[in-house]
Order: C-alpha cells, then structure tokens, then sequence
C-alpha cells in the first residue's frame, strides 16, 4: 500500500470551498492518487462488486482519517479527468473540422493552379498532384420543389400511438408501411413512466426507486 502522506501537490478535500474536480484533475498527478484505491476500481470494473472487495474498502475508510480524505480526492480526480477527457473530445472536433476545412480550399486551390497551367497533374519528388474526375453526386437546388417520393421523414411519437395508427389502417396497408420503414427505434420515456410510478399506477417491468442514494464529497 502507498504512504499515508499524499505530497505537496495534493488537494485538501475538507476545505471550506473544495477546488472543481477538473481543477483537482490538472493538479494531482497519478503518484499522488493512492494505488490502493486504484486497485480496488480496476478490480470492481473487471469481476464486479464483489464481497471481498467491499470488505476491502471498509478496512480502508475505517483506517485513518487521511484515508477517508484521500477516497474523496480519488473520487475528484477521477471526475475531473473524465470533465478533462469530455472537454478534449470537443477540442479534437473543433481540430477535425478546422483541418478538414483547411485541406479542402487548398486542394480547391490547387485544381484551380492545374486549370489553369492546362494540365491534369504535377509531380514533385515524393508526392503527385493529381486531378480526377469525382464520382457523380447530387446537388440539391430548391428542396421545397423535390417530389415527396424521394424523401424521408421522421416521426416520434408514443408507442402506443404509433400501434393505434397501424390498426386503423387495413392490413395490406400497415404491410406496406412496415415494408417501407428503413429505420425502428423503440426508447423508454423514462418521465412519463416515473410520472406514472410517482401517482402509484402500476407499469408492468417497471418499479419506483425510492431508496437509491448518490455520494456527494464535498
């Protein structure tokens, strides 16, 4: 197990105005977060909660005060790596679309320099610039004035609505509907269920979770 001190770099937890996760992310480094404690989530996310690693976590915070500390702040760092992570994933689309963009006008650039030479390609000593007929694609002038055949719409509604729809229509219709829908998706509206839960009507395959309780380290 790792010393009981966690270093100059560590966050006190039991501050007046504890520091945001993501702050606690950038600052802790990963010799300051308990090993132990590392551990003990690699093991709960392969084998599951076991028993023998819930005892394990009790002897851990019923040890020393600084311990119980340093769960909280392994609790923050990891939120704030996972804040940091969510905040990279935006940063490398916005580079995507900046690169993506950047190489589209310099290669539009390029087929203008070729045009104009009056050639079809220019060689350079690793790399070939190129000019080639692009596969035939469809450029949409006035949507409002295209067919309704040739589009798709789509529709959310309640399940129940949806199947009272189909009824109402003859058979050979709803065969010809459902022959005709490239995409179904069925989702729970989680709300209207606990709405529904909450006035004590009963939901088959469905109960109310009263008594569930959320950690809050502060």
């Amino acid at each position: 197990m790792a010393r009981d001190d966690i270093g100059d770099g560590a966050v006190v937890v039991a501050e007046a105005e504890a520091a945001a996760p993501a702050q606690i992310a950038s600052t802790l480094t990963l010799f300051q977060v308990e090993q132990s404690l590392v551990l003990l989530a690699e093991s709960a996310e392969e084998e599951g909660v076991t028993p023998e690693l819930e005892q394990a976590l009790i002897r851990y915070l019923e040890g020393a005060v600084e311990k119980r500390d340093r769960v909280a702040e392994f609790i923050l760092f990891c939120e704030g790596m996972a804040d940091l992570a969510k905040a990279e994933v935006k940063r490398l689309q916005v580079r995507q679309k900046h690169f993506e963009a950047t190489a589209e006008r310099v290669s539009t650039m390029v087929l203008r320099v070729l045009d104009y030479l009056g050639v079809t390609k220019l060689e350079g000593r690793t790399h070939t610039l190129k000019k080639r007929k692009c596969p035939a694609s469809v450029k949409i002038v006035e949507e409002e004035k295209i067919p309704p055949g040739y589009k798709r719409i789509t529709v959310t509604l309640p399940l129940g609505q949806w199947q009272a729809l189909l009824g109402s229509i003859p058979d050979e219709s709803q065969k010809t509907v459902l022959s005709s829908v490239r995409k179904q998706e069925t989702s729970l509206d989680l709300e209207t269920i606990k709405l529904a839960l909450n006035l004590e009507e009963k939901i088959d395959g469905a109960d109310l979770v009263v008594n569930k309780f959320t950690l809050h380290v502060s």
